[in-house]
């Protein structure tokens, strides 16, 4: 899986390079601008990880430039920053990230929320070879399959008699094509919501 990391600091840059460098194939960028070139490139990574403060674009600001684009707006997007305030984790959601994360962080802790990101993308794309279910072969597998477990299983009821209407049963009179593709954002966002809970 193609993974973009964009992060002008060398120290966290090469920490992240090397926790995730046997799992992925790297796509490093020093700045802003640099990312964000990378991302408008043919096959761009489809999972990216953001440092907030960097020279050109800021990690916000990339996270609204992907969303606005038609081809890049279903990507995966982890803001990564030393900035921990509650209006810093709010205002980084608000610009279009799905996870957020403070320096120092726990590179176990990394790999799991990673590892949720690309079971979020293969649900998007299930028929897609590109997207598999990581096995539980490490603790920080089997931590994220709880992880997703858990969302799966706190999601609320649905169908006819559902007050959510997150998901509808098959058999549903409804057009499932364009039913699938109007739950989508509603269902990833409860389980972006389930991961802060966690």
């Amino acid at each position: 899986m193609k993974l973009l990391i964009a992060e002008d600091d060398a120290f966290f840059s090469n920490v992240l390079q090397k926790t995730l460098a046997p799992h992925y194939e790297l796509v490093v960028a020093n700045d802003g601008n640099a990312a964000w070139i990378a991302l408008e490139a043919p096959n761009p990574p489809r999972l990216a990880i953001l440092d907030w403060v960097m020279p050109g674009l800021s990690g916000p600001e990339i996270c609204r430039k992907v969303r606005s684009s038609p081809l890049l707006s279903s990507m995966y997007l982890i803001i990564v920053t030393s900035r921990n305030s509650s209006a810093d984790i709010v205002s980084g959601l608000r610009a279009g990230a799905d996870d957020y994360i403070t320096k120092p962080f726990v590179p176990e802790e990394l790999r799991v929320r990673i590892r949720l990101g690309e079971r979020i993308l293969a649900s998007q794309n299930p028929f897609d070879s590109q997207w598999r279910y990581p096995q539980a072969s490490e603790p920080e597998d089997r931590l994220g399959n709880n992880l997703t477990h858990s969302a799966f299983r706190h999601r609320p009821p649905s169908g006819p008699d559902s007050q959510s209407g997150l998901i509808e049963p098959f058999g549903s009179k409804r057009d499932p094509v364009a039913h699938r593709e109007a739950d989508r954002p509603a269902g990833q966002a409860y389980r972006i919501l389930e991961n802060f809970h966690v």
